[in-house]
């Protein structure tokens, strides 16, 4: 593996759930006439479908992430939309440690119409990268304890670096 590709991106939250409500509703608009009586014409329902379809798989496609490049000794932190990765390489730091911690805190959601208003302890787990300096270089957040360990011990490989793991 030359290359480390880390995505932030949660379907299921911010404008992401938008995207995903946005390409629900330009299906059902474009089989809606299927099986329910409607005054619109073919191009009106054709026309909407389309567009909501299209603008929420443009939503969906969208994310942040940073990609590292072994190879050339390199990261980008980059946007991405449609598959483009918008950003520019910079020289990667030495990185000499790689430590897996774990967080947790309590999530409200504050109701807004759209999303669930649900609240309760949420754990994330963060691979952390560090270079000499005492500050972090890279932070990387998981949902998933297996993904974030076996994403830790890949960089610690890659970078020869020391593998910390908290209590986690």
């Amino acid at each position: 593996m030359k290359n480390f590709n880390f995505r932030e991106r949660n379907l299921l939250a911010g404008p992401h759930l938008l995207g995903v409500l946005l390409l629900l509703a330009g299906v059902f608009t474009l089989v809606s006439p299927a099986f329910l009586k409607n005054e619109s014409s073919t191009e009106r329902v054709l026309l909407v479908g389309t567009g909501a379809v299209t603008l929420g798989l443009l939503i969906v496609s969208s994310y942040d992430g940073t990609l590292i490049d072994f190879t050339k000794n390199r990261f980008k932190k980059y946007f991405s939309i449609g598959g483009y990765k918008f950003g520019d390489w910079i020289s990667l730091p030495n990185i000499v440690s790689v430590k897996v911690i774990s967080a947790s805190y309590i999530s409200t959601n504050t109701p807004n119409g759209i999303s669930p208003t649900v609240s309760g302890r949420i754990i994330r787990f963060k691979a952390v990268l560090y270079s000499n300096a005492s500050k972090p270089e890279f932070s990387f957040v998981y949902s998933n304890r297996d993904k974030a360990l076996k994403h830790a011990k890949l960089l610690a490989f890659k970078f020869k670096a020391d593998l910390i793991v908290d209590d986690i």
